[in-house]
C-alpha cells in the first residue's frame, strides 16, 4: 500500500489500554434493531483512533453487584439428589464474555471523554446493552486494536460501511475532515428499518444511486453518501456493490490515483468491495468483524488468513502460503490485499 501514515500524519506511542469505569449517557433506538450508545467517563480515556474498538462487559458490573446474591452461599448436595442452587450466574440468562464494539465517535470536554457505540440486538449482551439507562454504569476495556492509516500521497476515501460495519465509518470521517481529505460514503442495508443512520430532513435519498446529502453522520462533514437497501425500499436497490461499482466506472484516473477504500461490514460484502478496489486499482483497508473474546490476544479466538512467506500456517489450492493473525492484536484494520478471503 505504499508508506503509510497514522492518523495526524506524525508517529506516536501505541495507545495505554486499560479497564475503565463509564457511565451511560444516551442509549436510543437509531432504527429497527440499533442503538445509539453514548459512554461518559468522568476520568478521561487514552487517545483513541478510527478503527480501534473497545470491549464492553455486557452485564452489571461487578462493583455494582451485590456479591453475596451474585456467588451464593455453599451448595447442598445430596446424595441421589439434584444440587439445589440459587447464583445468578447459574440461574439467570447472562452474558459471560464482553463483547467488542466499534467506537463510532469521540468527544473531549469539560465532564471528561466520551465515545459512541452502536449495537444491534442479537442476543443476551446486546439485549442487557439495549435496556441500559443514563446513570447506569458501564464496564470499558479499551482501546484496542489497531487503526486505519491514511496513505502518503492520497486524498479521496470511498467509505464503504454495511449493517454494523458503519460506526467506524463515522469516525473515519471525522478524521478525514480534519485532515483535509476528499470523503464520498456508501450506506448499505437489507432494509430501510436496519439502516443505522440518522437523516437529514428535506435531503433526496437518490433512488437510482446518485449522492445525497441525507446521511447526517457524513453530511455534517461535507461528505455526500450513496444509499443502498437490498429490497428498495430506500435508495438504491440492490447491494452496497452495486452502488460503488457504478462510481468506479465514472471515476477519472486522476480520482482514481489519489482514492482509497475503507471498508468495515459482512464478510462477503467486504471480499466484494476489496475485488472491485482491485479491479479500479485503488488501495483498499479493510476492518473485520470476528467474534472475540478478549480482544487482547489471549483467548486465540478471532484468527484472520493473511500472506506469509516465511513461516506460513499453510497453503491454499492456487499455491498461496497463508498464516493466522489475530483481528484484535493485528488488526481489525488489514491491507484488502493481505486478506486471503
Amino acid at each position: 500500500m505504499g508508506e503509510r501514515l497514522k492518523m495526524g500524519g506524525s508517529a506516536r506511542a501505541e495507545p495505554r489500554r486499560d479497564r475503565f469505569d463509564g457511565v451511560c449517557e444516551v442509549n436510543r433506538l437509531i432504527c429497527r434493531e440499533h442503538y445509539l450508545l453514548r459512554v461518559r467517563f468522568a476520568h478521561g480515556l487514552p487517545p483513541t483512533e478510527p478503527g480501534q474498538f473497545v470491549q464492553i462487559g455486557c452485564r452489571v458490573p461487578d462493583l455494582a453487584i451485590d456479591e453475596a446474591q451474585w456467588l451464593g452461599g455453599d451448595v447442598a448436595w445430596e446424595p441421589d439428589r439434584l444440587p439445589s442452587v440459587g447464583q445468578a450466574e447459574l440461574c439467570q440468562r447472562t452474558a459471560v464474555l464482553r463483547r467488542p464494539f466499534s467506537i463510532a465517535g469521540r468527544g473531549d470536554d469539560e465532564g471528561g471523554t466520551w465515545i459512541d457505540l452502536i449495537h444491534r440486538v442479537v442476543g443476551i449482551g446486546t439485549e442487557w446493552l439495549a435496556g441500559l439507562r443514563p446513570g447506569d454504569a458501564v464496564d470499558v476495556i479499551g482501546p484496542l486494536g489497531n487503526r486505519f492509516e491514511l496513505t502518503e500521497g492520497k486524498s479521496l476515501a470511498l467509505l464503504v460501511g454495511g449493517g454494523v460495519g458503519l460506526p467506524p465509518m463515522f469516525y473515519l470521517a471525522e478524521a478525514l475532515h480534519r485532515a483535509g481529505w476528499d470523503a464520498v460514503a456508501w450506506v448499505g442495508a437489507l432494509s430501510r428499518d436496519l439502516l443505522a443512520v440518522t437523516f437529514n430532513e428535506g435531503c433526496a435519498f437518490g433512488a437510482d444511486g446518485e449522492l445525497s446529502r441525507a446521511v447526517a453522520e457524513f453530511s455534517r462533514h461535507g461528505y455526500p453518501a450513496v444509499i443502498t437497501t437490498d429490497d428498495g425500499s430506500l435508495g438504491l436497490r440492490g447491494r452496497i456493490t452495486d452502488g460503488l461499482s457504478r462510481y468506479f466506472t465514472s471515476l477519472s484516473e486522476a480520482d482514481a490515483g489519489r482514492a482509497v477504500v475503507f471498508t468495515c461490514g459482512p464478510e462477503p460484502m467486504m471480499h466484494a468491495v476489496a475485488k472491485l478496489a482491485s479491479q479500479a486499482g485503488v488501495d483498499c483497508q479493510v476492518c473485520v468483524e470476528q467474534a472475540m473474546a478478549c480482544g487482547m490476544g489471549t483467548c486465540q479466538s478471532c484468527v484472520v488468513k493473511t500472506d506469509e512467506q516465511d513461516h506460513p500456517h499453510g497453503t491454499t489450492a492456487d499455491g498461496r502460503a497463508w498464516r493466522y493473525r489475530l483481528a484484535c492484536t493485528d488488526g481489525p484494520v488489514f491491507p484488502a490485499s493481505a486478506v486471503v478471503w
